[in-house]
């Protein structure tokens, strides 16, 4: 397994500046639909993580002014990522967000408009992004993608893919979360949570990877080299900057 760049550990937390590549360790046997899957996963997560704001080039964008609907357009982003808003010098929105662009919108017609709302709606993706998913890895009955639903817990993840097998250690599974542009990696003891500590379960973001261990996975009590060695057992290869966070 390739070795992870240097992080710093401060108070729990290990961040790691730079991309960070995970490849299974060599005397680690991967059947060809695991890796399959891994791969396919790891592809997803970079595809999430590459959609730069809500905006590319060509995309077909909407501003409705309700106070002022003369001024109601459709515009087209440019290559050079902007858009020509009416009164307003071209803008570039590469990069934000429908909600960022609102705001800057109704910043800059202020001084234009007795009553600058603005609303934005994107028409048309130039370039779509993937579909919301959930993946689930590793030891579990029926490993795959699964599409994505507001408020899945870690449970119902596994509990998609069939559930643990008899080789499955629910004491470390790995979550990685796009967060931003970098990926989170967080350790869930849900064997715990089965036998009745009061330990709290997030739901899930879209897009997330659930790695559930073979208990065979020598224990370490370094969380963050155990957090690598599972991902490498997945094949998990994800380009973009991985944070750690310790248990």
């Amino acid at each position: 397994m390739r070795r992870l760049l240097p992080c710093t550990l401060l108070l729990g937390l290990a961040a790691c500046a730079g991309p960070v590549r995970y490849a299974p360790a060599p005397e680690i046997a991967l059947t060809q639909p695991s890796l399959d899957l891994a791969r396919a996963a790891s592809r997803m997560v970079e595809a999430r993580l590459d959609q730069d704001g809500d905006f590319h080039a060509g995309d077909l964008v909407r501003l409705t002014f309700p106070y002022t609907p003369a001024l109601n357009t459709d515009q087209r982003v440019a290559l050079s990522g902007a858009i020509s808003p009416p009164l307003l010098d071209p803008m570039p929105i590469r990069g934000l967000t429908t909600a960022m662009l609102q705001t800057r919108l109704r910043a800059a017609y202020a001084a234009k408009l007795a009553r600058p709302e603005v609303s934005v709606a994107l028409l048309e993706y130039n370039r779509p992004p993937p579909p919301q998913e959930i993946f689930v890895l590793g030891e579990v009955a029926k490993p795959g993608n699964f599409p994505y639903r507001d408020g899945t817990t870690p449970f119902e993840g596994i509990a998609r893919a069939g559930g643990g097998n008899r080789d499955a250690d629910l004491s470390r599974v790995v979550a990685l979360t796009p967060i931003g542009d970098r990926l989170e990696a967080r350790m869930l003891d849900l064997s715990a949570t089965l036998h009745g500590a009061a330990t709290p379960l997030d739901f899930l973001p879209p897009y997330t990877i659930l790695i559930v261990p073979p208990t065979a996975i020598a224990r370490d009590v370094d969380r963050a080299r155990q957090i690598r060695q599972i991902i490498g057992f997945n094949g998990v290869n994800v380009g973009s900057a991985i944070t750690l966070i310790q248990p």
